[in-house]
């Protein structure tokens, strides 16, 4: 501490050893200014007299750990600190503080600021304290805020072969439920915020309304996904694989696996006869004998046998077309 480095030699030069009846009884007492520590006899009636003796000047910059009109007394301890200033607001007043304390908790201690669960810090209560440093604690209040709420209830429409095209039947009612909705709305030094869901409890879960309807252009694939489509036409399906036997292109030619569209052969690919279904089309093809769907397919290939109502499906492997065969399929051109 730089404030009595200079000061060590003539700490004492007013308190030498004089005749007992020209002075007071001597008190011994220590000061200690940052990490030094010196032990001296005065005969000084307060802290005050005692600093001024010891050539220690008191400013804004400096803080002294007793009064400096108290009496001095025997095995005293003065300790002087050097301060920096810090501001602290709160509840709306900003005050202005010279502190020698090391973090923001020692700042709420010192001015007895007691904080309260909700209560925020900015700088946190834990930060070193630094020069010009600005506190701020938020009063943070919560208060309950509970009420039974609607919970809305889904429509769930469904499609149904019992149906004509374009009717439909509400098959049941659909039912709002009820919940408890617990909030906290909170206020930061008494203004408004916002408010906070904390916890729901359901009184009454909803029932849900369902609508069936007949089918109109809407597909129900195997998967269960509904797709709706522009036509639909029953055709004789076949299927091909990228080899010789199919194409009569073999690895190595510039064409081999690639489509009338300039696209490559892949699952999903099928060839059409454009005069039928443009090429570019999305479709799905669907068994018509209850075997296994081809599913969403694009149609980017044509070939030499497929005219009218014939398809030809991609498979990788020859062994795949051969197993497929000739078979009856829907193919639903999609929107």
């Amino acid at each position: 501490m730089k404030v009595l480095k200079w000061m060590v030699v003539p700490l004492f030069v007013g308190m030498m050893v004089t005749t007992a009846f020209m002075h007071p009884a001597t008190n011994e007492i220590t000061i200690e200014a940052g990490e030094e520590s010196i032990v001296v006899e005065t005969r000084e009636h307060t802290v005050g007299e005692a600093l001024k003796a010891a050539n220690i000047h008191l400013s804004d910059h400096v803080q002294v750990n007793l009064g400096l009109e108290e009496r001095i007394e025997e095995g005293m301890v003065i300790t002087v600190e050097d301060v920096i200033s810090v501001s602290l607001e709160m509840e709306g007043e900003i005050h202005q503080l010279y502190t020698a304390k090391p973090h923001v908790q020692a700042v709420l201690d010192h001015m007895e600021i007691e904080l309260k669960e909700h209560d925020r810090v900015h700088p946190a209560p834990m930060n070193t304290l630094k020069p010009n440093m600005e506190i701020r604690v938020i009063r943070v209040e919560k208060v309950p805020d509970n009420q039974v709420e609607e919970i809305a209830y889904q429509s769930i429409t469904r499609y149904s072969d019992d149906l004509e095209p374009g009717e439909a039947k509400k098959v049941q009612e659909g039912m709002p439920g009820r919940q408890i909705v617990q909030r906290a709305t909170i206020y930061h030094d008494g203004e408004l915020t916002g408010s906070k869901v904390e916890n729901r409890h359901v009184l009454q879960a909803p029932v849900d309304e369902i609508i069936e309807k007949g089918k109109e252009n809407v597909l129900v694939t195997s998967s269960g996904e509904l797709i709706h489509y522009k036509e639909v036409i029953t055709m004789e399906a076949t299927a091909y694989d990228a080899g010789y036997q199919s194409t009569g292109k073999s690895p190595g030619h510039p064409q081999y696996g690639i489509t009338r569209s300039g696209t490559r052969v892949r699952p999903g690919v099928v060839a059409v006869d454009p005069n039928v279904i443009p090429l570019g089309s999305k479709l799905y093809v669907q068994s018509a004998n209850g075997g296994s769907d081809y599913g969403l397919s694009d149609a980017e290939d044509t070939g030499g046998a497929i005219k009218g109502n014939r398809i030809d499906l991609y498979y990788e492997s020859r062994s795949e077309a051969l197993r497929f065969g000739r078979q009856q399929v829907k193919v639903y051109v999609l929107e």
